[in-house]
């Protein structure tokens, strides 16, 4: 018991300070943090990285059920305050379907990170009633959630629970265990997986009791009523939110297949669930109308306007201009908000941050300074301007400049960048008026590519910011990290 509770001491919450000051025999203590686990809200917030090491955590059984009694807890606080809420039942009902015993593990680890999106929908207020528009409400989360089971499937453990398993496209069998999961599903079951909770519940209740004092066994007293009374009126209530719930789960199932088909095309010739691949713009901007990440700012206009015009191309110096021959510098004048010609000197050292997919010798650079004041991927984003679906992040390369003649360049304040669809239209951030930007400001290089020698770039290095894509912090096994890709032009 005393290492399962460690276990999951290590993830839920700091131990009491008498439970560590006396060598673990302070049971009292013990008792205080099972109750404050217990009395904890969903942790929606949680990190890509924590709910990572949650599922690899709960292979631990009992912390496994402590994560469920928490949840179930936490829905029965809210259908306790409005039992007449049929959302507050419908959030019940995403918590207990997951603990429906048809998944495996493996599964139901995977599966939760999508459920967390879809309760984090009903809980937040974007899902106004159980009609047909519950989906559209609820897909920006499940979009987000997917997001974060990409990371999750790129730890180290999982990746290896797979090829024990020989899953081979995990998007296509977590599509059939969402459908299995399904068909399962009835107010019956719902009550079934709610009973084993609340069995699990009274076993911790019962530690409570024999190890806390007389204060704490009251409040223990008056969870399990509540509780309880919850479960009375379950069936009747479940039964209600039966067919949504079911309509969800096939709209998951059918989203998880569109998945599987876009890893299936990520790699050539081969099903790669693993392959490294960055966001989809569908995927960030359903992410960042789940929750804005601090690098984008949510206003009407850009923090900083890009130029309108491009200014004189003098002789040697890359045409940025419309009429530009060269397809990676159409247009590119408008991605600075101030801008001049610059000549760089033999010697100097430029650097590129880009992710496995990126070429090398492409466009964007910066000065050795400007490198040196980043602080992070937010800082980096914010700075220059890249959107997730863009740039990945994760290596950065660099080139020094050769022996001769200096490089002749653009350079200036990186331009705002607001978010647009596949069609070029703006996407809206909220009824307001307002657009997600990115706010630019760094100080960037543009080149052509064509005047770069390969023999004088270096090798690929970590930025330490992980290859993520909303700043969760993974590290992915298995991607072809640190490998040079200097793009030869056909």
């Amino acid at each position: 018991m005393w290492d399962e509770l460690e276990n999951a001491l290590a993830w839920y919450a700091a131990a009491p300070n008498r439970w560590l000051q006396n060598a673990r025999q302070d049971l009292s203590a013990a008792a205080e943090w099972i109750w404050v686990v217990l009395q904890g809200d969903f942790a929606e917030e949680q990190t890509t990285a924590q709910l990572a090491t949650g599922m690899v955590i709960s292979m631990v059984p009992f912390v496994d059920q402590l994560c469920d009694v928490r949840d179930v807890v936490a829905n029965c606080k809210n259908i306790s305050e409005d039992s007449d809420n049929k959302l507050h039942w419908f959030a019940l009902a995403i918590t207990l379907v997951g603990l429906i015993p048809v998944l495996g593990s493996l599964a139901k680890g995977c599966l939760k990170i999508v459920f967390n999106g879809a309760r984090k929908a009903v809980t937040s207020g974007a899902v106004k009633a159980l009609d047909g528009a519950v989906w559209a409400a609820t897909r920006p989360f499940i979009e987000a959630g997917i997001v974060k089971l990409n990371q999750h499937l790129a730890n180290p453990a999982v990746r290896r629970t797979l090829a024990i398993l020989k899953i081979d496209n995990v998007f296509k069998y977590l599509a059939g265990k969402t459908r299995v999961l399904k068909d399962a599903t009835s107010a019956s079951a719902l009550v079934k997986a709610f009973d084993t909770i609340i069995d699990v519940l009274k076993q911790l209740a019962e530690l409570m009791d024999r190890w806390g004092t007389a204060a704490l066994q009251t409040r223990v007293g008056q969870l399990l009523t509540k509780v309880q009374a919850v479960r009375d009126k379950a069936h009747t209530k479940l039964t209600e939110v039966v067919k949504p719930l079911q309509d969800m789960l096939e709209r998951i199932a059918r989203r998880l297949e569109v998945e599987a088909d876009m890893t299936y095309r990520a790699s050539t010739n081969a099903l790669n669930p693993h392959a490294f691949k960055r966001p989809q713009l569908e995927a960030e901007i359903a992410a960042l109308k789940a929750e804005t990440p601090p690098w984008v700012k949510v206003r009407r206009t850009a923090p900083k306007r890009a130029k309108r015009t491009c200014p004189p191309i003098p002789e040697g110096y890359p045409d940025i201009s419309k009429a530009s021959q060269s397809p990676v510098l159409v247009n590119k004048f408008d991605t600075f908000h101030t801008l001049e010609p610059a000549e760089i000197p033999p010697g100097t050292v430029l650097y590129r941050v880009i992710d496995p997919n990126s070429a090398d010798n492409s466009i964007c650079w910066m000065r050795k300074e400007e490198f040196d004041q980043l602080r992070s991927k937010d800082d980096w984003r914010d700075r220059f301007a890249v959107w997730a679906n863009w740039n990945s992040n994760g290596e950065f390369v660099t080139y020094t400049v050769p022996p001769g003649k200096p490089l002749k360049v653009w350079e200036g304040e990186t331009a705002s960048q607001v978010l647009k669809d596949r069609d070029g239209n703006l996407i809206k951030a909220d009824d307001k008026g307002n657009h997600f930007w990115t706010a630019g400001g760094g100080k960037q290089i543009v080149l052509d590519p064509g005047d770069l020698d390969k023999s004088h770039l270096g090798s690929r290095q970590p930025t330490e910011w992980g290859y993520d894509s909303f700043g969760e912090g993974l590290d992915l096994v298995g991607v072809p990290t640190l490998t040079n890709n200097w793009y030869e032009k056909k």
